[in-house]
């Protein structure tokens, strides 16, 4: 067989076309780090807790129930996710908080590397012009929760990471790495158990066994460093800070606010629960039919990855309406809009951009800073981010059935 070496020139252009991106993103977020510490506002609040605890774990002190900092900031992960922090204690927590905002742009850079990679592998795979500019917008799209996301210094853009890494071994018949990464994600925030269900409907059996593992692992690991009573206490403890959490935090943007406040004001019981099992349901059935269609006939060979990937995208976008959970978990929607910006760049709907503008607008428009504290508030609280949201995750439904119908797929 004989081997063609590809011309040096296309080796050149293909490895340059998105360094426009990546100085894009490296700008972004320098200068969000320079501004902050300018202004004197490089707090870094939800790192602070994370610092402090993993100091306090060290020490043999509390953990959980515990507030972290000047006011308020309660350690809410699994013992485990506290030993990340660890190395970070040997530094002060300037210094520390700066290396952490680092890892967070690179998670977020390679977020989007990741997402582009499974669409030119598995959607779009003919020839793509300005991909660079095609991702930057994307970018555009959530930038507003990246701003916040390093403001704080949280996590959410790591295991929005680790979960497409995830995916993108499952896809590659790779169950011990899947396998792994989901389950670290899992103990972090357990809420990411609903990226189970397409591995569920797929009788993907060794890849599950071997999250339950890791998750298991993540439990009794601990255990070595802390000794058993410590550690057992510590994860009781985990797991009544998540319920405290969760039955206090004044969520404006999941599906239960939304229909409380546009539709049921007065409406009582337990309306989280009941959406949640609804969700599930309706997220379990689309995966039903997709797999289904997969089994039906001669199918094109990239439908089973097509819907692998689209079903993990939707649920990653929709975990913050399903659940009460803060804005920055709405990071999760950047592989869907990348979705959406490659499907009208490639079929060329330009209708759709106006479309696509209001919803960003609602989505990630809503700042302080451009439309007023009072407006912004207003905004906030009728919930449009939720909402838009969930309109984006339908179009981005909506463009992949076309999408699907039109390659002839199912």
């Amino acid at each position: 067989m004989t081997h063609h070496l590809p011309d040096s020139g296309s080796l050149i252009h293909k490895g340059n076309r998105l360094t426009g991106f990546t100085i894009f993103v490296v700008v972004l977020c320098l200068l969000n780090l320079i501004i902050n510490n300018i202004n004197h506002r490089f707090f870094v609040s939800d790192f602070k807790v994370f610092y402090y605890a993993a100091k306090d774990l060290m020490a043999g002190g509390k953990v959980y129930f515990i507030a972290f900092g000047e006011d308020s900031g309660f350690y809410k992960y699994s013992p485990l996710t506290l030993l990340y922090f660890l190395p970070f204690t040997l530094l002060s927590l300037q210094a520390a908080a700066v290396i952490h905002i680092c890892i967070l742009s690179f998670a977020y850079w390679y977020t989007y590397l990741l997402t582009r990679k499974l669409l030119v592998r598995n959607f779009f795979t003919g020839h793509i012009s300005h991909e660079g500019w095609l991702l930057s917008l994307a970018v555009i799209c959530t930038m507003i929760f990246l701003v916040k996301e390093l403001y704080l210094g949280n996590i959410n853009i790591l295991l929005i990471m680790l979960s497409l890494l995830a995916l993108k071994s499952f896809l590659k018949g790779n169950p011990l790495v899947s396998g792994i990464l989901l389950g670290l994600v899992i103990l972090t925030k357990p809420f990411y158990l609903v990226l189970l269900l397409p591995l569920l409907f797929r009788k993907e059996i060794r890849s599950m066994a071997v999250v339950v593992l890791t998750m298991l692992a993540g439990l009794l690991i601990p255990f070595l460093f802390f000794g058993f009573e410590r550690n057992f206490y510590l994860t009781v403890d985990w797991i009544k800070t998540m319920l405290v959490h969760n039955a206090a935090y004044p969520s404006m943007n999941s599906m239960d606010y939304l229909l409380h406040y546009y539709l049921f004001p007065g409406l009582t019981g337990p309306t989280e629960l009941v959406i949640i099992f609804i969700s599930l349901c309706l997220l379990a059935w689309f995966i039903l039919k997709n797999f289904r269609s997969e089994k039906k006939g001669e199918v094109q060979k990239f439908l089973p990855k097509q819907n692998f990937t689209m079903e993990w995208f939707l649920i990653l976008a929709l975990l913050p309406n399903i659940f009460k959970t803060d804005t920055e978990h709405f990071l999760a929607s950047a592989p869907v809009f990348t979705f959406i910006i490659y499907f009208i760049a490639v079929k060329r709907k330009r209708w759709l951009i106006p479309l696509m503008v209001i919803l960003v607008f609602f989505y990630g428009g809503n700042s302080q800073d451009l439309l007023g504290a009072d407006f912004s508030y207003k905004l906030f609280s009728m919930g449009l981010i939720g909402l838009s949201n969930l309109l984006i995750v339908l179009l981005a439904l909506i463009l992949f059935l076309d999408f699907r119908k039109r390659t002839n797929l199912g």
